[in-house]
């Protein structure tokens, strides 16, 4: 309402400029560009509120179009940061599997020969910031899953069974076999320390279908 006043009050303060403007100037050429040139200012004045509204909604276009951008440029690099997560999920399993059988292939053969058990499984956690050509030094921990060589090798044996930690409580006396089993794992984490280079105490061993 504020807006309708202000645009009447203009158009009549304009028109009332314009006629004492034609008393005080003489007739002659000079008051004929004086009614063009107050025309041009009514004119101008009495089309101001189509103008404010032409303003207005170009003013409110650029808006819309410019949250619109910024809305589907974030959704754009949430979709790429998305597809990369899966490709370093993807790239990091791979990694690991391969890891798996290279350090399996390093020690298969002194295990049997030594100790009489082979490798069931072998899971390696590596760092989350490894690159393509990971090292020892970017192992977390490294899981083996072991099994007695006089079980005998199947072509079953490439489906893993469930296995069980085997967990020594030294706190309590435990019976003769059960030491020599312990002693055995140690000495098999030592072996395993040795070749792979990786501390003993990020290395798990379990019996397949231990208790």
């Amino acid at each position: 309402m504020g807006f309708l006043t202000d645009w009447i009050t203009n158009i009549i303060l304009l028109i009332l400029l314009a006629t004492i403007l034609e008393l005080m100037i003489p007739n002659s050429v000079l008051q004929k560009y004086v009614k063009m040139v107050v025309g041009l200012l009514l004119l101008v004045m009495i089309l101001q509120p189509i103008l404010s509204l032409i303003t207005k909604d170009v003013d409110q276009w650029l808006v819309s179009i410019t949250q619109q951008s910024n809305q589907l440029e974030s959704s754009i690099e949430q979709e790429i940061n998305l597809q990369k997560s899966d490709i370093e999920l993807g790239l990091r399993a791979y990694i690991s599997e391969q890891m798996a059988v290279q350090l399996e292939e390093e020690v298969k053969d002194e295990l049997r020969d030594q100790y009489e058990v082979v490798i069931s499984q072998v899971e390696v956690k590596i760092r989350e910031s490894v690159n393509q050509t990971p090292t020892a030094e970017d192992i977390e921990a490294v899981i083996v899953y072991l099994k007695d060589t006089h079980e005998g090798l199947t072509e079953s044996d490439a489906a893993v069974a469930p296995v069980s930690v085997v967990k020594i409580d030294t706190s309590k006396q435990v019976p003769q076999e059960m030491k020599q089993e312990t002693r055995d794992l140690t000495s098999v984490r030592r072996l395993l320390s040795t070749n792979w280079e990786v501390p003993e105490e990020m290395i798990s061993l379990a019996w397949e279908g231990g208790e």
